[in-house]
């Protein structure tokens, strides 16, 4: 039996409808980068933040992408070997480096982003603009709250 005064409805929790929502998604977009350009997600995921956000360190990637230095690594790695993105050397400071892309790496992003642009569109189109503002602002008001009210507590607060 359940406590109903504690208790919440999993498809109720809204980081089990995120998570089923995004991979989902991500992996029906991740059909063709993989198929057309044989990228990994984390390798796409970084491309499309520097692509958004060049230039970058790979610790500011990190952050952007929600992903371990581990797996930064590896698709910075990926993506520089197969000539999507460049690492600079920092003038300033020798031990960072500047992430940007090539031009073939503009070229793969582009057309992925085209596709992308279409998925999202035809998932959008269930509601109408100002519905789709509202989800907008949802997401950013549930985004700031992740950062300044959860994240900055101690996961043992949330216990009691």
């Amino acid at each position: 039996m359940t406590d109903t005064k504690a208790s919440l409805p999993l498809e109720h929790w809204i980081g089990y409808r995120f998570s089923l929502i995004s991979a989902r998604l991500g992996n029906f977009v991740a059909q063709m980068y993989a198929s057309r350009h044989d990228l990994t997600m984390p390798a796409w995921r970084s491309l499309a933040v520097i692509a958004r956000y060049q230039p970058l360190t790979a610790k500011q990637l990190a952050m952007l992408t929600s992903s371990d230095a581990f797996k930064v690594a590896r698709a910075i790695e990926l993506l520089v070997r197969r000539g999507l993105i460049r690492r600079d050397v920092d003038k300033a400071d020798r031990r960072r480096a500047s992430l940007r892309l090539t031009a073939r790496g503009r070229r793969v992003y582009h057309d992925i982003e085209k596709f992308v642009v279409r998925i999202e569109r035809e998932l959008t189109a269930a509601l109408d603009a100002g519905e789709l503002a509202s989800l907008r602002r949802s997401l950013d008001k549930i985004d700031q709250q992740m950062e300044s009210r959860i994240r900055a507590l101690d996961w043992n607060k949330f216990l009691k």
